[in-house]
C-alpha cells in the first residue's frame, strides 16, 4: 500500500514538474542589421537583435520574468550572452554620441572656446572672430536639433518592443518582443531559435 502511494505521488510530482517546465515555448529569429538601424539606431559592436515569439503553452494565465527567458536563451544558443533593455538602452545612447555629427558637434565646441580666447588676446582681426564664432555657434545649434541621439519614435519603438522586466500571458496567447543579445563570433549565422521556458 505504501508503495503504491509513493508511485502516485512521485507520478504526480513528475506531471507537475513536466508541465511547469513548458509553460512557456519560445522561438525566435535574428533581425536583419539594416532593420535594427531603423528601429533602433546604430547599435554596438558585436551586438544582435532578436525577434523573439513567447507563447504560453498552458492552459491557465502564466507570468514569466525577463531573466528566465535571458537564461533559458544563453543554454539554448551556446553563443549567445542576453542583455535586458537596462544595459542595451545606455548602450544605444552611447553608440550614437560616436557619430561624426557629434564628433563634429565637439570640434564646433573647442573652435569657439578658441576663438572666445583668441578674442581676449586681439591675435585676429574682430571682423573674422565675429564672423567664425556665429558660424560655428549656429552649425553647433542646426546639428543638435537636426540629430537627437533617439529619436521620439525610436525611444517610443523601444519601449513597446524590447522585452521588459516581466510578461503575464493569458492561456494559449503569445506576443513577440525583441532580445538584444551579444554574439562571441560575428562570423557564424545564428540558426533560428526554439526553447522552453519553466
Amino acid at each position: 500500500m505504501r508503495s503504491s502511494a509513493f508511485a502516485a505521488l512521485a507520478a504526480l510530482l513528475t506531471g507537475s514538474t513536466l508541465l511547469a517546465q513548458a509553460s512557456f515555448s519560445v522561438t525566435g529569429t535574428a533581425i536583419p542589421k539594416n532593420l535594427v538601424q531603423q528601429a533602433y539606431g546604430k547599435l554596438p559592436a558585436g551586438i544582435a537583435a532578436y525577434d523573439l515569439s513567447i507563447c504560453n503553452v498552458t492552459g491557465s494565465k502564466q507570468s514569466v520574468v525577463s531573466s528566465e527567458i535571458y537564461q533559458a536563451l544563453a543554454q539554448s544558443a551556446a553563443g549567445l550572452q542576453p542583455l535586458g533593455r537596462q544595459i542595451m538602452l545606455p548602450g544605444i545612447v552611447n553608440s550614437q554620441n560616436h557619430s561624426a555629427a557629434s564628433i563634429l558637434n565637439i570640434a564646433l565646441s573647442s573652435a569657439t572656446a578658441v576663438l572666445s580666447v583668441l578674442t581676449v588676446n586681439r591675435a585676429m582681426p574682430p571682423g573674422a572672430i565675429t564672423g567664425t564664432a556665429l558660424a560655428s555657434m549656429s552649425a553647433q545649434t542646426l546639428l543638435s536639433h537636426l540629430s537627437p541621439v533617439l529619436s521620439n519614435g525610436q525611444l517610443e519603438k523601444f519601449e513597446s518592443e524590447v522585452l521588459e522586466p516581466a510578461l503575464v500571458l493569458d492561456a494559449g496567447s503569445c506576443v513577440e518582443r525583441t532580445v538584444f543579445a551579444l554574439k562571441s563570433t560575428s562570423k557564424t549565422q545564428t540558426p533560428a531559435l526554439s526553447f522552453h521556458v519553466r
